[in-house]
């Protein structure tokens, strides 16, 4: 028996976690990547928020704001989640439970879909209104 299959066969691991000296460790990387995407958000009413607490020149002010934008993404994110749970009751629960990569695959696709979008509008859609590619604008 070769050594991926002894590995397999008794649970062992071919990588070790790089993250197991620091449990906490990827807790900060998470903080870091959400606070990357709230200053990369796209969104009008963001850049508001921004321009708002940027021009105030208090800490606080911009501390509180963005922490309260932060939990009302939050709140909403639960709100859609617990709102999906009800309706659909159980089903997707057991759907998971019944092949658990399942769960991985669907978060595979969201990460491709969230990723996929990130590319066309942050990298295409920049360099075609800077001109150095066509690439279809609205006027608004």
């Amino acid at each position: 028996m070769d050594h991926a299959r002894r590995s397999e066969a008794s649970g062992a691991t071919l990588l070790r976690n790089p993250m197991a000296r620091h449990p906490r460790l990827p807790l900060v990387l998470m903080g870091a990547l959400i606070g990357g995407l709230l200053l990369g958000r796209p969104y009008s009413l963001f850049r508001v928020i921004f321009r708002d607490t940027a021009a105030s020149n208090d800490v606080g002010y911009a501390v509180a704001a963005f922490v309260l934008q932060s939990l009302g993404n939050i709140v909403i994110m639960v709100l859609v989640f617990l709102v999906l749970m009800h309706a659909t009751g159980c089903r997707v629960r057991r759907w998971f439970a019944a092949r658990p990569e399942r769960i991985a695959l669907v978060t595979g696709a969201g990460l491709l879909v969230a990723s996929s979008f990130t590319l066309v509008y942050w990298d295409l859609r920049v360099r075609g209104r800077t001109g150095i590619i066509r690439y279809p604008m609205i006027s608004w």
